[in-house]
């Protein structure tokens, strides 16, 4: 329908509407002008990497005075020279292909303050790039802001699953542990005995802190830590997180048995499987099956996916389940962000597991599909490239006592705890070693001050009152410089502790440990020159 506007016609009747077409015409200068102003993005024009004319909402957003930025290099707007860089390099990479470009960013505001930001770039004359180019700037930050909290949400409802399998397989490790107590009390005199209950208790120990890691995974705010791993393993640790929970599913495992690695966090893929399964057994009503497989496979160049997808070799995990299932306009939706198919008010969901899992894919270069029909069940593909790499495995040697690594140096013990500065201790002591005890960094500070000479190695707690590890390092830092310094604690490795081991921190050792793994750790900084 084409605008119209109303003229007023005299009649020997009186007046009169008359309609007639509105004339379309280009904008004048000041008009365009206008419009640009009253635009609520920021927008404005570069020639040569120097801005020219900038809207008033453009100058607002970054705290300027309007006209403030006319003539200045758009180098101004970022807070480093790698980002200006870097963004410089792909639009106008764009620009050159395409006329028009597209990247996402963080600008600096005039207070140093930094928001996020999505540019879009086209050339004002795509026959003549000296003309320069006009942007249209939008502050994201806020979008950015709702998607770490959905990110956030998501994992609580990760978590409410992971406490429960948790809960379940710690009683049971703590009614081991209990029972072999209990039994030792009554074997105390028979010395085979004694040794068994021990070793089976030292295993269930192990077992609890592998819980404790998977805890700690879920801790670290979405940050990567990769490694080398078999998805068999992996896979096989979220079972046994998510079997005591639905006891009226039984699991079908069919793993390939030569299965490739796959470089990746192992807390993160956790995270990714127990959403599946979770999401899997919330479809089947009452009760079902639930199908998990995983092979090696090879996609080719002349791949039929309907995306681009890098030839070459993947791991393939497949988690099928015989619920409800999805009809096709469902599957279009469920990967995005808080789109639920269970109903609002049930508490059940938000909508953002899927949404998060196929970030969590896509960021280690993967992708997933899904293959379902309404009441025929659902299935899931997760696509994760292959690794040239050999998974490492731990070694776990239980040495006798009299073929374990002893010393004589004094050692400073630094831990607030009771009971491991008495282990800490005894410890030690077993292994020929001086313990000097303290029990805060205040103390560990005084007495290193005064026992320099003397100490050979600290080991060091890092969360203690008064003042923490953190600190403590530092000023053990400032009165010898070359001091040895034993990270001990029961965090998982993050930016922190690796920020100690790149800062003249010679280990890290993470509780519980043994007294064969303390043995060698201690002897691996001590001998080294």
């Amino acid at each position: 329908m084409k605008p119209e506007h109303k003229s007023v016609k005299k009649s020997s009747k009186g007046l009169s509407i008359k309609k007639e077409p509105f004339n379309k015409q280009a904008l004048t200068s000041r008009e365009m002008k206008a419009v640009l102003e009253s635009c609520p993005a920021g927008i404005g024009i570069i020639k040569d990497r120097v801005l020219g004319w900038t809207n008033d909402v453009f100058c607002s957003m970054l705290g300027y005075e309007p006209d403030s930025l006319n003539g200045k290099n758009t180098r101004c707007l970022y807070a480093d020279q790698k980002e200006y860089d870097r963004v410089g390099v792909e639009l106008y990479s764009k620009l050159d292909t395409h006329g028009k470009g597209l990247v996402e960013t963080t600008l600096k505001k005039k207070d140093g303050n930094c928001i996020d930001c999505m540019i879009r770039v086209s050339r004002l004359n795509a026959n003549d790039p000296s003309k320069g180019i006009i942007f249209v700037i939008t502050n994201i930050s806020e979008l950015k802001r709702l998607q770490v909290q959905a990110q956030q949400a998501q994992k609580m409802e990760a978590i409410g699953l992971l406490a429960g399998g948790v809960s379940h397989d710690f009683n049971n490790i703590l009614m081991g542990i209990q029972g072999h107590l209990s039994l030792l009390q009554i074997d105390v005199s028979d010395t085979p005995k004694v040794t068994t209950h021990a070793k089976r208790i030292g295993r269930l120990v192990e077992t609890a802190s592998e819980l404790t890691k998977r805890l700690l995974g879920f801790a670290r705010g979405g940050k990567y830590q990769i490694s080398t791993l078999n998805i068999n393993q992996v896979f096989a640790s979220s079972l046994t997180i998510f079997k005591p929970a639905r006891k009226d599913i039984i699991i079908h495992e069919n793993y390939e048995e030569n299965l490739q690695p796959v470089n990746a966090d192992p807390s993160q893929l956790e995270q990714v499987f127990l959403n599946l399964l979770d999401n899997a057994s919330q479809a089947i009503i009452e009760s079902g099956n639930i199908f998990v497989t995983t092979q090696n496979i090879i996609i080719n160049k002349d791949n039929d996916y309907p995306f681009e997808v890098k030839p070459g070799p993947y791991v393939k995990l497949t988690i099928k389940d015989t619920g409800i299932g999805m009809d096709l306009e469902t599957q279009k939706k469920i990967f995005d962000p808080f789109f639920s198919t269970k109903e609002i008010g049930n508490n059940k969901g938000r909508g953002l597991g899927l949404s998060t899992v196929y970030g969590i894919i896509k960021n280690h270069g993967g992708f997933i599909l899904v293959d379902s029909e309404k009441g025929k069940g659902a299935s899931f593909h997760i696509y994760l490239p292959a690794s040239n790499n050999i998974p490492v495995k731990e070694k776990k040697e239980s040495l006798p006592f009299n073929h374990m690594q002893k010393g004589s140096e004094t050692v400073l013990l630094v831990d607030d705890d009771e009971a491991v500065i008495n282990i800490g201790k005894k410890f030690l002591g077993y292994l020929g070693y001086k313990p000097i005890i303290a029990k805060n960094g205040v103390e560990a500070v005084e007495i290193f001050r005064r026992c320099k000479d003397e100490i050979s190695l600290v080991v060091l707690d890092l969360i203690m009152p008064e003042m923490d590890g953190k600190q403590a390092f530092s000023e053990i830092k400032n009165i010898q410089g070359d001091a040895k310094i034993l990270i001990s604690t029961g965090q998982a490795i993050d930016d922190k502790i690796e920020g100690f081991l790149n800062q003249g921190c010679h280990g890290f050792i993470q509780k519980p440990f043994s007294l064969n793994t303390f043995a060698q750790t201690l002897r691996k900084i001590l001998d080294k020159t």
